[in-house]
């Protein structure tokens, strides 16, 4: 039988809390990378109390981005932008509505993709998908920092019991010793 010294019990207990705090950093830093500085930016291009959502795409000289269009599905209704030369930038005033059904964004080359769960007051940076790896990198960003902030906690909980399991098994090997 493996018996444990108290100074490899602790370790064994703190390494997991360590790698949890660490993955816990990842949605913090996402969140405030998000937060207040873009937020108030375009949160000022829209009425008091409205809700919106902006989606910026970056100029790529090899896929044309130009004129890109995105359209917004709403419970009642949609909305519709379009990116060109001069504004890299689409924002949508969604006034009152608190969820966005369905973005589908319609590339200039024909390509079409169609993101649901798409986060609301924030700014999404959207490329243009070079491939299949791209594409569900944006699906991810999409979603937003909350619930990035939400999976990442999930999985630092599970390392935070596995800690713990892993602690009680040493633990109960040393009292059958």
């Amino acid at each position: 039988m493996v018996t444990l010294s108290s100074q490899q019990r602790l370790l064994l207990f703190l390494l997991p809390l360590i790698v949890a705090a660490l993955l816990l950093w990842i949605p913090v830093r996402d969140a405030l990378e998000v937060g207040l500085p873009d937020a108030e930016i375009y949160a000022a291009d829209v009425p008091e109390g409205h809700h919106w959502v902006a989606f910026t795409v970056p100029e790529d000289d090899i896929y044309a981005t130009d004129g890109a269009t995105f359209s917004l599905a709403l419970e009642f209704e949609t909305l519709e932008g379009q990116i060109d030369a001069t504004n890299r930038t689409v924002l949508f005033d969604l006034e009152d509505v608190e969820e966005v059904h369905e973005l589908t964004v319609l590339w200039p080359d024909g390509r079409q993709q169609n993101f649901t769960n798409v986060a609301i007051d924030e700014r999404h940076e959207l490329a243009y998908p070079k491939t299949i790896n791209d594409a569900l990198a944006a699906q991810w960003a999409l979603r937003g920092a909350f619930f990035r902030f939400w999976v990442w906690t999930a999985v630092a909980a599970l390392l935070i019991l596995f800690g713990l399991r892993v602690l009680s098994w040493a633990q109960s090997q040393d009292s059958h010793a």
